[in-house]
């Protein structure tokens, strides 16, 4: 018997955490990085849409994105933190935290080191389906060859992504 389709909207994270979406995309020779930040709530607090006119394993920019996204709310006093991702060997990579002496493992130790200042992070896996907002701004940004950061005031394609998500 088929599945009926899962329901894909906004989750409320715990103890009143930032909740911070991210995803990239590499298409051709170019790199788009998605970012949303919300709060408790579901309230935009910000997010980016990064270009990156470069040839990259997907591995190594999802890893990038999740850099930009700890660097965001490092930068913001943010202490309490859900980082939500679609790359399940990242999201493993954080919760084993075993050695891994490549020159990726090193990148992605330097990554987990900035997490050390917050008092409460997790990252989590999610579905691609769960992250369209971020896939979006991925596509966007390879689209229009710009990178941008928007706050809580978001331009409207942005702002109509994160309303179909809520729904």
């Amino acid at each position: 018997n088929p599945r009926p389709p899962r329901s894909h909207k906004w989750t409320k994270p715990p103890n009143e955490a930032i909740k911070i979406n991210v995803d990239a995309t590499v298409f051709d020779l170019v790199v788009g990085i998605g970012i949303i930040e919300m709060d408790h709530d579901g309230f935009v607090l910000g997010g980016h849409a990064i270009f990156l006119n470069d040839k990259m394993d997907i591995e190594w920019v999802e890893a990038e994105a999740l850099r930009e996204s700890i660097m965001w709310a490092s930068n913001n006093n943010v202490t309490r933190a859900v980082f939500k991702i679609d790359c399940a060997s990242l999201v493993n990579r954080f919760k084993s935290r075993w050695e891994d002496i490549s020159i990726f493992g090193f990148q992605l130790k330097e990554i987990f080191g900035l997490l050390e200042s917050f008092i409460d992070v997790n990252i989590e896996w999610v579905t691609h389906s769960s992250n369209r907002v971020v896939d979006s701004l991925c596509k966007l940004t390879i689209n229009k060859r710009c990178t941008f950061p928007f706050n809580m005031e978001s331009p409207n394609d942005i702002h109509g992504l994160v309303l179909a998500d809520a729904c």
